[in-house]
């Protein structure tokens, strides 16, 4: 059994935490959400959503139910009971577990009305920015805050090169956030360290337990889809494949979780980038280092897209085009032996053919 009690804000020198006090199995320990002190406000004691869509995963690896000791919200425990775990359970031949309540509360969390989505400065997440700042989305579904999260994607929780790691991107990202002239709320937490799963597999449910915990700020929040929907499948090495269905299964009364861009493939995305200024100072898609390496296959992967569509030159701040021209010749090689089994290889491969190049 896992068992969250009730949340609890605490203060913390300069920052806020949003924390509760978890058992599993027989060892106690304690989850927490942090933000600075001005977003202290939005966090959200009143449900126990954040914990249990940050725990579920650990539940599912264990076998274990989990017993909620304060209020969740009803759409969520009904979806999540429901749809997702029996989903996820056929998926990774987890046992079928169910998430326990006895307070469930169906009125939505008063909020301001904030429309989010992350700021990675990749492409996926200029594609969202990019189409929700349009004049042409309702004035409730254009992007009025922008996000950073310390879930997991820059390692293990606590360790050294992490922390460094997340301190380069976070800089990045600060001033492009400056520049889009956009808030930046960041979100620290301990859930890779209790969690402790591979990040890749659970990174939807990690990340908007998050965006859970600032459920009296968010009405509406975008996660940038990887991959088009036309890719969607149940996979076990990626939830991406799937979080158009994860998305819709842990939004609450409150607060609406879209997956964006879903219509559009990782080259279209490049192209609605490229027209993007921020962009071009900020465009950030390594996963080595804190910024593009030019090397890997996700620079290389972006910097050929970004030459197919004729855009290359307006990214040579962010990119050594130098070191491109030396790996290009291979890379293209590579794209064109192996797309048949790479979903991003094949959009750039058929995105060749029709350039005729």
């Amino acid at each position: 059994m896992i068992t969250i009690h009730k949340p609890e804000i605490k203060k913390i020198d300069k920052s806020v935490q949003l924390q509760a006090v978890i058992k599993i199995g027989e060892k106690e320990d304690t989850l927490w959400f942090e933000v600075e002190n001005k977003y202290g406000e939005f966090l959200t004691d009143e449900r126990a959503d954040a914990f249990v869509v940050g725990l579920l995963w650990k539940a599912l690896e264990y076998g274990y139910d989990i017993h909620v000791l304060s209020p969740m919200s009803e759409r969520l425990y009904y979806t999540v009971n429901t749809f997702l775990i029996p989903i996820i359970s056929q998926i990774h031949n987890y046992k079928k577990i169910n998430v326990i309540c006895e307070q469930l509360a169906s009125k939505p969390i008063s909020n301001t009305g904030a429309v989010g989505t992350g700021l990675s400065c990749g492409i996926d997440s200029f594609s969202t920015i990019y189409e929700h700042l349009k004049s042409d989305k309702p004035k409730n579904y254009q992007i009025t805050h922008l996000t950073f999260f310390n879930n997991g994607s820059h390692g293990p929780h606590g360790k050294k090169k992490t922390r460094s790691l997340f301190e380069q991107r976070i800089n990045i990202s600060r001033a492009c956030a400056s520049d889009i002239g956009k808030e930046l709320i960041i979100v620290n937490s301990n859930i890779s360290k209790i969690v402790s799963l591979n990040f890749q597999a659970t990174h939807t449910l990690r990340n908007m337990s998050a965006v859970l915990a600032l459920q009296k700020l968010f009405n509406v929040y975008y996660y940038s889809s990887t991959y088009h929907l036309k890719d969607f499948k149940f996979s076990t090495k990626d939830s991406a494949f799937y979080d158009i269905f994860n998305l819709s299964m842990i939004s609450t009364e409150s607060v609406s979780l879209f997956s964006s861009c879903t219509n559009l493939t990782r080259v279209e995305k490049t192209r609605l980038v490229s027209n993007f200024e921020p962009a071009h100072k900020y465009l950030n898609v390594c996963t080595r280092a804190g910024s593009n390496c030019g090397k890997c296959n996700k620079c290389l992967r972006t910097l050929l897209t970004l030459e197919i569509i004729g855009a290359l030159e307006k990214f040579e701040t962010v990119f050594d085009l130098n070191l491109y021209y030396q790996n290009r010749s291979k890379f293209i090689k590579k794209v064109k032996t192996e797309h048949k089994f790479d979903i991003f290889l094949k959009e750039i491969y058929d995105e060749m053919v029709r350039m005729s190049i």
